[in-house]
């Protein structure tokens, strides 16, 4: 398949890939149980590795971290299950506030989409519970850690409007109080209910350098976002160190002709906040390194459509 340089990381992804097309076999087995099955719309693209890898990357990656970790083939299935549902949770969440259309299911015959994002995030929440009781032999505690880590996603989500402050917010602000939820915490709440019910020490670290990576990514976003976050009147972690380092307004800010200084010291600072996340999962055994990682990022800056800008990663 080709995608990266290291065999082992090959090996581990290909393996992953097998596993995700399992679970959403599975997935879709579960819900034929419904009533309303014929009108549930399914895009799945794991018939193609590619596309996988572009658009599923992370959900790829925790499977590989799951099974480097040392859990059992049948647990990570059922974990795999249980990160696809919260995944499509906070999808269908996210497509309520901003009125997209993103996920992999979806269901035919609503004319509301805010109904029919409501009613999957009730199926996949449903879903989510029993995978958890099931893998848990009962034990609830992992829906209540899901649940508060949830909170404070949605949080830091709703702290992003601009008009909830008289002055833009200062970077550091912006960064503890929003991008650790809906950045940090958002890549890393894959890992909340395997944490807790595997008590696996190289998971606790993997969760670390997830941490890390989500927030760069968060980080990574803000800058191609720049002017749409501007429009939408949202918080930016790029437009509050731009305003920051040049004593500006953001009505001032030219977005489309921004100081390459910036741009250069913004995008550095992020690389090696990505890097610093891979380097804890290979510090711990996880299959990569700095090759990977730099062809990985690349790849993650491609899908972003920061082409222009991939030689700051060396």
């Amino acid at each position: 398949m080709g995608i990266v340089n290291n065999l082992k990381l090959g090996k581990s992804l290909t393996k992953s890939y097998k596993n995700l097309r399992r679970i959403e076999k599975e997935i879709k087995e579960e819900l034929r149980s419904y009533e309303f099955y014929e009108n549930i719309d399914f895009k799945f693209n794991s018939e193609n590795y590619l596309e996988v890898f572009k658009k599923s990357f992370f959900t790829l990656l925790m499977l590989s971290i799951l099974s480097e970790s040392g859990i059992k083939n049948e647990r990570i299935i059922s974990y795999g299950k249980i990160i696809f549902y919260l995944r499509q949770i906070v999808t269908s969440l996210d497509n309520i506030l901003d009125k997209e259309k993103k996920g992999m299911i979806f269901i035919n015959g609503f004319s509301n989409e805010t109904i029919e994002n409501s009613f999957l995030s009730l199926i996949f929440q449903d879903l989510m519970t029993k995978e958890i009781l099931k893998i848990s032999d009962g034990n609830s505690k992992s829906t209540y850690l899901i649940l508060e880590k949830l909170y404070s996603i949605g949080k830091g989500e709703s702290l992003r409007k601009r008009k909830l402050y008289e002055e833009y917010p200062d970077p550091e602000y912006i960064y503890e109080y929003i991008h650790k939820p809906i950045g940090g915490e958002l890549l890393e709440i894959s890992l909340v209910v395997p944490k807790y019910l595997e008590n696996n020490c190289k998971l606790e670290e993997f969760s670390k350098g997830l941490f890390k990576i989500g927030m760069s990514l968060q980080g990574i976003d803000d800058f191609f976002d720049m002017e749409e976050d501007f429009i939408n009147n949202d918080i930016n972690l790029a437009t509050g160190k731009y305003i920051k380092k040049y004593n500006q307004k953001e009505k001032n800010i030219d977005f489309e002709n921004l100081d390459n200084n910036f741009i250069e010291d913004y995008l550095k600072e992020k690389i090696t906040e990505a890097n610093d996340g891979f380097e804890i999962l290979e510090k711990f055994q996880f299959p990569i390194d700095k090759r990977d990682s730099k062809i990985i990022l690349k790849k993650l800056f491609k899908i972003r459509g920061l082409e222009e800008y991939l030689y700051y990663i060396v």
